[in-house]
């Protein structure tokens, strides 16, 4: 459980909006008390599902090599008391597990995918703009890779309301513009049933909306943490996706609970018609905030 960490919802941001911001180096990679069960679930779902969760166009072969040479680097430096790399086989100590980097000398982007728990995307130049080259997403938030790999980023986020219209030019402004030096982050939420991480379905509140239970019995706040940086040799951006879910009902506990859940109100209030069709929360606004509003008044 993320316990909260970050509450992009609580009415500090906007939904549907860049919202970049610098990160530090020491910063870019994130572990917490989840770290060996969800590289667990990385693991089992690249045996399971190896399609599902990695995929690649030849022409990304150099960039994740690149990214995979570049995070051992990091990590063997940042998280000294986790990460050993001996007789070319990197260890994770708090697993006691170890992998050959000779076995993924084929697949260097599925050896990277396994270390950390951020899910890897490596988003390639091409005549058209920027198309998405390669990645290892283990935990996807309502789409599916072998939909995307190879695709234009305009034809990735073709369902985002707005994107086309707004927020592509943009896009491709940064990335243009990123230098190998910066790493930029943001953040992304959703409200969905269960806290699954492997969630390729599209967002959906059907199920628990027939049960006429409340919210707080179902419901979790999903938020991505993404990362932006340029790959200094093939000149590819590699893309990062860090996700954390908390219950909505463990909201009540929270110190900042009326503030936050006043915030996510409003936020849904604010949505347009086509951004809560995104969300998956035509029927579900309705009841959810009702659940929100108990708490702002206390309950």
């Amino acid at each position: 459980m993320s316990q909260f960490r970050y509450t992009p919802y609580d009415g500090s941001t906007r939904p549907f909006t860049m919202g970049l911001h610098r990160c530090d180096v020491g910063e870019w990679i994130e572990i917490d008390g989840n770290f060996a069960d969800q590289l667990a679930q990385k693991s089992r779902l690249l045996i399971d599902d190896p399609d599902a969760v990695y995929q690649r166009i030849p022409s990304a072969f150099d960039a994740e090599q690149e990214v995979l040479d570049m995070l051992r680097r990091y990590l063997l430096q940042r998280f000294p008391e986790i990460y050993t790399y001996k007789n070319d086989s990197i260890s994770i100590k708090p697993q006691g597990t170890s992998f050959s980097v000779a076995d993924f000398e084929k697949v260097p982007l599925k050896l990277a995918g396994q270390l950390v728990q951020e899910d890897l995307c490596i988003i390639q130049p091409f005549e058209k703009g920027y198309r998405l080259a390669s990645a290892c997403l283990c935990f996807p938030s309502s789409w599916r890779l072998a939909d995307k790999i190879g695709k234009p980023l305009e034809h990735i986020h073709a369902p985002v309301p707005g994107y086309g219209q707004t927020l592509a030019k943009k896009v491709n402004r940064v990335f243009d513009r990123l230098l190998p030096d910066k790493i930029l982050w943001r953040l992304n939420w959703s409200l969905d049933e269960g806290e699954q991480l492997h969630r390729p379905e599209p967002h959906s509140h059907d199920e628990w909306l027939q049960t006429n239970d409340s919210p707080f019995d179902h419901l979790f706040i999903r938020v991505e943490r993404q990362t932006l940086r340029r790959l200094p040799l093939s000149g590819d951006i590699l893309f990062t996706i860090r996700i954390y879910t908390d219950s909505l009902a463990n909201l009540w506990d929270h110190p900042r609970a009326r503030r936050m859940a006043a915030g996510l109100s409003t936020q849904l209030a604010a949505m347009t018609a086509d951004e809560l069709a995104y969300k998956g929360l035509v029927k579900a606004i309705r009841p959810i905030r009702e659940a929100l509003n108990d708490i702002v008044s206390g309950g």
